[in-house]
């Protein structure tokens, strides 16, 4: 049954990695201090070449396992994988991409620190298991972890970060 997730997994993070990489490609270098291997295009390309060659191995994993599945012997075509089931087993990971996604979409609306606290506790409550939450911590860390980043960040660094409408 795990050879299903692979595939599923794989063929979507491929899909994903793909996308990312063509949009990488959107990006202009600055080229004011001349020309130079590391612009701002290698980064997101080489993570982009990573995701998808981690991917592909996840995908080759899954038809691997399937071929195997059926070497043994295994019915595979009565396995049935519910679109429930596929939640079930894998909730935390698809939370974590809409959490991600719900992230990035209001970064800039509401700003760095405010979407990085909530970020930062969502993650830790959705993560952590269900008997040894506490919400109180992982406020304490969300809290503390997003003000250090932006003072680092925005202090230190001089990096620009959003603000938000409310000014942090």
């Amino acid at each position: 049954m795990t050879y299903r997730t692979n595939i599923v997994a794989g063929s979507s993070l491929s899909i994903f990695s793909v996308l990312y990489l063509y949009f990488s490609f959107d990006i202009v270098p600055f080229l004011g201090l001349g020309a130079t291997p590391l612009d701002a295009t290698f980064i997101p390309r080489f993570w982009g070449i990573c995701l998808l060659a981690l991917s592909l191995s996840l995908l080759l994993r899954g038809f691997r396992g399937r071929r195997i599945a059926i070497k043994e012997g295994m019915d595979i075509s009565t396995e049935k994988l519910t679109l429930r089931d596929f939640y079930n087993r894998n909730y935390e990971v698809i939370l974590t991409f809409v959490g991600l996604g719900v992230y990035t979409a209001l970064l800039g609306y509401v700003g760095f620190t405010i979407m990085s606290i909530l970020f930062i506790f969502f993650l830790s409550v959705l993560l952590t298991p269900p008997g040894k939450r506490n919400y109180r911590t992982a406020a304490i860390i969300a809290i503390v972890s997003s003000v250090v980043i932006d003072f680092l960040f925005v202090r230190l660094l001089s990096v620009l970060l959003p603000r938000g409408i409310l000014g942090f």
